[in-house]
């Protein structure tokens, strides 16, 4: 971060733009020594050494205790409090509100689901949002209060003010102003499928090798990244995220970011013909008992695949089938080195991957490494959680805004 110059000696502004660069030092970096600050900051010791204390005592920094070694003086640390504030991220589905609780790190405090259904009136969906709001606060044992921000992703496409414009899925969704009904300091919205390849971005799988086999398929294992704090991990450069659940999504990672479009409709496939999600469904039902709930069936029917069922295997190649077809679409645009089966069904990548790939071996001239995301069904409300984090830290960090106030709950 480069030094802070204003032109005609206005110290005042000049102590607002140190404190920025300082506090993004240390934010990004989540400790850091003084004399690290001081490099990454380009300000003076003098200058760094004035703002660490005003930061410490406006309760925006904590100064850790050193470890003692050998002789002279420890170095101080500085780390960012990333327990002064929270944020909530909400998944607002078709069957189902699932929510997260972070602190400003990252660092997952308590996840809750409560269930609903496409009839659910819009009102009764929204307040039912609230609740899993609250539920989470509770969970994490959080006053409501130091809730700084709100990101909620949903189904269909949301426009940059936060408001659904289309939803095939929930039939009095469209027109649901997200941003403007909950009452966190701030609240940001996307459409799920763009929110969940966020958190695959953040937490998820670290970048293949610069030659990936093509057509190399990874189920998640034992070490993969969780939910429980962002991956150290660096991110996939170009990635395709297939986002696969009782809603299906595509979503781009490109040169390292979301891309999300002129109108946050990118990679949206969902209206082409020869693209049939919904119906691929039926599949997966239609080899299960009907006495079994519609939210249960596809588990069931990879469940039976997993045992050997001819039927369900037939059925889950068929689905793959369908997948297959808008996913090779942006592969063919694109040219990835990574696709990464997400959602709520990458918890069946060990009988999905297979066909998946095999389809797209049929499609696609060059196929890239394929992997399954370990965030499972969490992964819209996480990337959720990180939008508001970033929307934070836009806040926390613009030069444009004024001093730091000493912090309390509500001091965002």
């Amino acid at each position: 971060m480069g030094s802070s110059v204003v032109d005609g000696g206005d110290h005042s502004r000049l102590r607002q733009l140190n404190e920025r660069a300082v506090l993004g030092s240390v934010r990004a970096a989540g400790e850091l020594r003084v004399a690290e600050i001081v490099e990454q900051s380009g300000l003076g010791r003098t200058a760094v050494e004035e703002v660490l204390a005003s930061l410490v005592t406006r309760r925006w920094l904590v100064e850790v205790s050193p470890a003692i070694r050998g002789r002279g003086r420890p170095a101080r640390s500085y780390r960012f409090r990333a327990e002064a504030g929270y944020v909530v991220g909400l998944d607002i589905g078709a069957f189902s509100v699932r929510g997260v609780l972070t602190d400003l790190d990252g660092r997952m405090l308590a996840s809750v689901r409560r269930s609903v259904t496409p009839e659910t009136p819009r009102r009764q969906r929204l307040a039912t949002a609230d609740r899993v709001i609250a539920d989470c606060a509770r969970e994490a044992g959080v006053p409501a209060a130091q809730v700084w921000a709100v990101g909620a992703g949903t189904t269909g496409l949301v426009d940059a003010a936060g408001t659904v414009v289309r939803a095939n899925a929930i039939p009095d969704w469209a027109g649901t102003n997200l941003v403007g009904h909950f009452k966190a300091q701030l609240v940001v919205a996307d459409n799920d499928s763009q929110l969940a390849a966020l958190a695959e971005q953040r937490r998820g799988t670290p970048a293949p090798s610069a030659e990936p086999t093509a057509g190399r398929t990874t189920a998640p294992s034992a070490g993969s990244t969780s939910a429980a704090g962002p991956s150290l991990s660096s991110s996939p450069a170009d990635m395709v995220f297939l986002h696969a659940g009782r809603r299906t999504g595509l979503a781009l990672v490109l040169d390292g970011q979301l891309r999300r479009g002129a109108f946050g409709a990118a990679a949206d496939m969902s209206a082409l013909r020869g693209v049939a999600w919904e119906a691929a469904l039926e599949y997966l039902h239609d080899v299960v008992p009907a006495e079994i709930p519609t939210v249960d069936k596809a588990e069931r029917a990879f469940a039976a695949a997993r045992e050997g069922d001819r039927a369900a295997r037939a059925a889950v190649r068929k689905y793959a089938r369908a997948m297959a077809v808008a996913a090779a679409t942006a592969i063919a645009i694109v040219d990835p080195r990574l696709l990464v089966l997400g959602g709520a069904f990458s918890q069946a990548a060990d009988v999905l991957l297979e066909p998946l790939a095999a389809e797209l071996d049929r499609l696609c001239p060059r196929v890239p490494e394929l992997r399954a995301s370990a965030l499972g069904s969490l992964c819209v409300a996480l990337g959720a959680a990180s939008l508001a984090q970033d929307a934070i830290d836009t806040r926390l960090l613009s030069p444009s805004r004024g001093p730091l106030p000493r912090l309390s709950a509500r001091s965002l």
